[in-house]
């Protein structure tokens, strides 16, 4: 996701890591990051579907 310019607190969210900072600052900072966390794992399923396909047609290639 990094290389797909995803940024870390992003893919930290994505990972349903812990965010680091003090326990007051987690209380009240509730923004779910929905729209960036959907828009990430979009980016990362299209790399994989291009991965996937370039596979295939590799693999259809030697076959």
């Amino acid at each position: 996701m990094q290389e797909l310019g995803v940024t870390m607190e992003v893919i930290d969210r994505c990972q349903n890591h812990v965010i680091a900072g003090s326990k007051v600052r987690r209380h009240y900072m509730k923004y779910d990051y929905l729209k960036e966390k959907a828009d990430a794992w979009a980016k990362l399923g299209e790399r994989l579907d291009l991965i996937v396909k370039q596979s295939n047609v590799a693999f259809l290639k030697t076959a």
